[in-house]
């Protein structure tokens, strides 16, 4: 497995924060990316599904960013730099401004719901699409403001 490395408020593997337009979609070819740009064309937030996961190892300070599980994941980089505890979609994103970095799921699943009768009576098909709710959907790097 390729590691893709993410570096908060930098880039994510060769995509740099930055970088004009043709570059940034030449260099997006071989890993699915979705790229903002501002008002002169260069990137100013890059954005990367779970999609990848299965060829890249996507990973930040050592800590593989879509294999560990979503509780377990905003602690350790809480622990680096705090989120953003007043985000209107808390839950579901989690946004490390200081880093510049967010982290995004489109539905919340703990490992506590494992053991609720809703979950417990869902067709074993059912319960692994949601237990892939413990993991987060999608990596996003963006220019830290100072």
């Amino acid at each position: 497995m390729k590691i893709l490395d993410i570096i908060p408020g930098k880039s994510i593997g060769k995509v740099e924060l930055g970088m004009n337009r043709a570059d940034a979609e030449r260099l997006s070819d071989d890993v699915w990316y979705k790229n903002e740009y501002d008002e002169d064309g260069l990137v100013n937030y890059i954005q990367i599904g779970y999609g990848t996961k299965d060829e890249y190892n996507c990973q930040y300070n050592g800590i593989d960013l879509f294999n560990t599980k979503a509780d377990d994941l905003v602690a350790l980089l809480d622990k680096i730099s705090p989120y953003d505890r007043s985000h209107s979609e808390l839950g579901y994103t989690y946004a490390f401004p200081e880093l510049g970095l967010t982290l995004w799921r489109s539905s919340i699943f703990t490992e506590e719901m494992r053991n609720e009768e809703w979950f417990k009576e869902m067709s074993k098909e059912n319960q692994e699409d949601e237990m892939k709710y413990l993991y987060f959907e999608s990596i996003a790097v963006f220019k830290v403001e100072h």
